[in-house]
């Protein structure tokens, strides 16, 4: 019979990719370095295989490592969720609008589980852009929103301040002496934004490819078209980050929950977005510590 996988180990890997580094990974969670990696080794033990290499430049994914992620941010995003209040009392309707920007696979990790903890829900998804979204919540179509914020907005639940990163393919070389830039189509919260980032510091610059569709930018950019600028969770596969380039400014992105809904199902879900980008930005900001 096989032997079940301890979840507090697969939390431990998790928090060590996440980190990038075991120390930074203890530090996050009150353990102590060798601790840290006694559980890393009994997972090793365990599956039978090595997770993690190690070098002089940090750890990375082995193979099986980066087979076994997946599943184990999945059966810890379930655990996490069952330790929850039933929300049987709750809505057995919800609505939830996310801005195309956001539509990583954290987000979406959060309500496929969400679902599955609670079959009896019917959960419908809105992915659009944040003028019609908001539009939508303050007809009462949506519950919950995740968005960028908009003037004359109501207040939201909370707001998380998160940085943009540029990325590019591997290998990727500029080529000539204006920059090629994949970006988001008007309107866009940031696209001005990054554009006075590269004018500050007089980069040339031209618009080869644009789209209000985040799985087009990262497709463009995936085949080499150009440079990207987006938030951390959403990079292009086979993609690496350029630090050579101007820093960007953060972005803020906000939780709404319409007014006075103490819904106990609205309020689990709400809890749960709230939680995953607490998480994220913790963790960046270990990984840039």
């Amino acid at each position: 019979m096989a032997n079940d996988v301890d979840t507090a180990l697969l939390r431990s890997f998790v928090s060590v990719v996440q980190c990038g580094s075991i120390n930074r990974a203890a530090i996050l969670q009150g353990k102590t370095q060798p601790a840290l990696s006694q559980q890393i080794q009994r997972l090793e033990q365990q599956l039978g295989h090595a997770l993690l290499l190690r070098s002089n430049r940090g750890i990375r994914l082995s193979t099986e490592g980066e087979a076994l992620l997946p599943y184990a941010e999945r059966i810890l995003s379930l655990t996490d969720q069952l330790s929850l209040k039933p929300a049987s009392q709750g809505k057995q309707h919800c609505s939830i609008g996310l801005v195309e920007d956001l539509v990583s696979h954290h987000f979406t990790r959060v309500l496929a589980d969400f679902a599955c903890v609670h079959p009896g829900l019917s959960l419908r998804v809105e992915v659009a852009n944040k003028q019609s979204l908001f539009a939508a919540f303050e007809r009462g179509e949506l519950d919950v929103l995740v968005s960028m914020p908009m003037t004359n907005a109501p207040a939201p639940i909370q707001e998380f301040s998160f940085p943009l990163y540029w990325f590019a393919e591997h290998g990727f070389e500029h080529q000539g002496e204006s920059l090629p830039l994949v970006m988001f189509s008007q309107p866009c919260s940031w696209r001005n934004r990054i554009l006075e980032a590269l004018n500050r510091e007089n980069i040339p610059w031209h618009i080869v490819f644009e789209s209000s569709s985040l799985a087009a930018l990262q497709a463009a950019t995936e085949a080499g078209l150009g440079v990207v600028a987006l938030l951390s969770q959403t990079p292009p596969k086979h993609s690496q980050r350029l630090t050579h380039l101007p820093t960007l400014p953060n972005i803020t992105i906000a939780v709404y929950r319409q007014r006075g809904d103490m819904d106990n199902t609205v309020k689990q879900l709400t809890n749960l977005f709230l939680r995953e980008m607490q998480h994220h930005l913790v963790t960046l900001n270990e990984g840039e510590g």
